[in-house]
């Protein structure tokens, strides 16, 4: 499977189409070709720029218009963000961190 296909697939599970400019966007960081191969060797650097890539995503708004409409199902990719982000040890930005208040 090539690297632009297991991406678009990832978030074809979440109702997300993704652009030319969306595959080159997420993959531009880490040098790695949309046509190569998916692999053992690549597949973190390709699914840490996926986790890098979903809060600009989560910034789309769903819409409609007569008889189209675009919706995808938000809080499975904040979700799927979360995991990466546990898998990865990388910053959770989206998650809300619990706070301790004194009265």
């Amino acid at each position: 499977m090539k690297v632009k296909d297991y991406i678009s697939t990832k978030f074809q599970s979440f109702g997300i189409s993704l652009s030319e400019a969306d595959l080159v966007d997420i993959t531009l960081s880490t040098k790695i070709d949309l046509e190569s191969e998916i692999s053992n060797e690549n597949k973190r650097a390709v699914e840490i720029s996926m986790a890098g890539f979903i809060p600009a995503l989560l910034l789309r708004a769903n819409w409609s218009q007569g008889d189209m409409s675009e919706s995808y199902n938000s809080q499975g990719v904040k979700d799927y963000y979360s995991y990466l982000c546990k898998l990865y040890g990388l910053k959770d930005q989206l998650s809300p961190k619990p706070t301790v208040t004194f009265r």
